[in-house]
């Protein structure tokens, strides 16, 4: 169950105000002009608009950004512009949105939170914007023009239709109803309803009044479990009194055309909330309504009709309903500001922009890495470089190149490569694309289990979708780490742990998943399995020498089950140990663990190093025995 996102304090936030920009505008169909055309000079009043000079505020510079007048985009391409608020400048353009705070470097791209380099402000009463931040919002392509002029031009979409006139109040004429395509909802819409931002989260949806009355929210999720109107109470009531909330009435109405069930609760802070449930196939839809002025729980009765009118259907053929999704064929953007690159992604993935990953519930999985490039490095070289990173970290029966292909991304050449991998559970399909521009090296990996042919169906949309600004990346970064897997495979890193009295050199190639070596547990993981060291003080060698032996027992003859290959009593680091070798299958994966157990000073050491058997290569053995061997005490224990 989701959770409100505001609280009665902060239901103003909204306020839809006037449009404050007064520029006039010229009715142009994209079929007689075929493109529309702004051009403008940093310390110039004079700039060109669909051919004919006008003036305006003078562009400037500021932290490396060209800032220029907003009523210019309105003046040439029709964008729609309005202040909701005091500060809250928000830019339409068809299906996108872009929403920006005066005096703020945080601003939002069709929902999703980006970070700006220079603020909005006024200058003389005019505002002033980042230039390229709102042409990404209309879409538009930016250039050098002969005289240091800068250009942006826009080819608008078909069913953009005419640029429109100015008509005063930014408003969706002709809209009844408000919904979400993806999630499959709709409301009521009426005139005196905001559209909030969720930040890019289309699965929350924010509204308030006009007048700052009342606040609504409405989730929508997944849920397996069919939940019926009494159960859909429960729900309710649990999740309140979690909360400590104070019931004030609760009903449920299991017939209903759509079942559901309702609750009026006091929060901490005095506030009184309507919260509905309802459960359509799979999916739970939940709404929470306030009214800052109600101060007893009838005085929500008034917003039954808004409630009510909330359906979980949408039909994509209704013009008469505005759409808060932008999903589009299933695909939703992603963005990283700090690289200058957008892409789209499944819209049921899980996204995470700042570390550039994005992974399905079945495991598909999308990620992007962005490092500087070796001196002389080309793309031919770069995936013969990958080529031999498979070939040394995959045995042979365990891979297949399929096929590898010059291509385009974002306007410049890539390489293209798609190889089969078995982990033992089925072939999984991993695409490669490679950009080389700059001196950066862009790395894209879309990987799809056996399987799931939908995703792999989506691979040549994600990658036709990517944008990259590389001016963006060559102004904002110097050198970057590299990924030159020909020197990185043979460097280590010594890490040492003071507390438990150890030190060993780590592969550079490996990633830390807990790398804190003065805490009990380290881990590393790298290419078909991890590696491991747990220290534990005042602990027997003997009971926990015992204690594995007797995890790995298969008492049912599992043959899937652990089965202990070896028991070695040996030396290790110059003290006594034993080293358990165990074979098993995980998850449909072959795989073998070795684990070393020794101890010293009153404290027990346990190393376990784990392998997939596609993944047993004699490079991947030699350098896990290289790691094992540089194990050794410092003495500071």
């Amino acid at each position: 169950m989701g959770f409100k996102v505001l609280t009665q304090g902060l239901c103003a936030m909204l306020a839809l105000l006037l449009l404050f920009f007064i520029l006039p505008i010229q009715t142009a169909r994209a079929a007689e002009t075929e493109k529309l055309q702004l051009s403008l000079k940093v310390g110039s009043t004079s700039a060109t608009v669909n051919g004919k000079k006008v003036t305006i505020e003078r562009p400037y510079m500021e932290n490396g950004t060209v800032m220029v007048p907003l009523g210019v985009f309105k003046k040439t391409f029709g964008s729609k512009v309005s202040l909701e608020g005091n500060d809250i400048v928000k830019v339409t353009y068809g299906s996108h949105t872009g929403l920006m705070m005066i005096g703020s470097i945080s601003a939002w791209k069709d929902e999703t939170k980006v970070k700006l380099t220079s603020a909005p402000q006024m200058v003389s009463g005019v505002l002033m914007v980042p230039l390229r931040f709102v042409a990404s919002i209309l879409g538009a392509t930016l250039s050098q023009g002969n005289g240091g002029e800068l250009v942006i031009t826009l080819v608008p979409a078909d069913n953009e239709g005419d640029v429109p006139v100015d008509t005063g109040i930014d408003s969706d004429v002709g809209k009844t109803q408000i919904g979400n395509s993806y999630f499959r909802w709709t409301l009521n819409y009426p005139s005196g309803l905001i559209a909030g931002n969720s930040g890019g989260d289309e699965s929350v949806a924010t509204f308030s009044s006009t007048d700052n009355l009342y606040y609504l929210e409405i989730h929508a999720s997944d849920q397996a479990v069919a939940v019926d109107a009494d159960g859909l109470l429960e729900q309710l009531v649990r999740e309140v009194e979690l909360g400590g909330e104070l019931i004030l009435d609760q009903e449920s109405f299991p017939k209903a055309s759509v079942p559901y069930a309702r609750l009026v609760s006091k929060d901490s802070s005095g506030a009184l909330w309507e919260s509905r449930l309802i459960y359509v196939e799979g999916r739970l839809y939940e709404m929470y309504l306030t009214d800052e002025k109600a101060t007893h729980y009838k005085d929500l009765a008034k917003y039954a009709g808004l409630l009510g009118s909330f359906r979980p259907s949408f039909d994509t053929k209704d013009n008469k309903i505005r759409d808060l999704s932008t999903v589009k064929n299933g695909l939703s953007e992603a963005y990283n500001e700090d690289y200058g690159i957008s892409l789209q992604v499944p819209a049921a993935w899980t996204k995470d922009d700042q570390h550039f990953y994005y992974e399905s519930k079945q495991g598909s999985h999308l990620s992007v890495a962005i490092t500087s490039a070796p001196a002389g490095s080309t793309l031919e070289s770069w995936a013969e470089e990958l080529k031999t990173k498979k070939q040394e970290n995959f045995v042979s029966d365990a891979y297949v190149f399929k096929d590898s292909m010059k291509s385009e991304i974002s306007g410049v050449p890539a390489q293209i490569s798609e190889t089969q991998l078995s982990f033992g559970n089925g072939w999984t399909t991993e695409y490669q694309a490679l950009v080389l521009k700059n001196g950066y090296r862009y790395y894209f990996e879309y990987v799809t289990p056996a399987g799931q042919e939908e995703d792999k169906a989506k691979f040549k949309a994600i990658i036709s979708s990517i944008d990259i600004d590389f001016d963006h990346m060559k102004e904002n970064f110097g050198r970057i780490a590299s990924d030159d897997y020909k020197i990185i495979k043979n460097k280590t890193i010594t890490k040492v742990s003071k507390r438990y009295g150890y030190a060993i050199d780590i592969p550079r190639l490996w990633t830390p998943n807990q790398d804190v070596f003065e805490t009990q547990l380290v881990e590393y993981r790298f290419i078909g399995g991890r590696f491991q060291i747990n220290s534990k003080p005042e602990d027997s060698f003997d009971y926990a020498v015992n204690m594995l032996k007797d995890s790995y027992q298969n008492k049912n003859n599992d043959p899937k089950g652990p089965h202990i290959e070896s028991i070695v009593e040996s030396t290790f680091a110059g003290v006594p140990a034993t080293t358990l070798t165990v074979h098993q299958i995980k998850n449909g994966v072959p795989l073998r663990s070795k684990q070393v157990v020794f101890g010293k000073n009153e404290v027990v050491y346990t190393i376990t190093v784990t392998l997939n058997d596609a993944n047993a290569t004699a490079e991947q053995q030699a350098l896990l025995d290289k790691t094992l061997q540089s194990f050794r005490f410092t003495g500071n224990e």
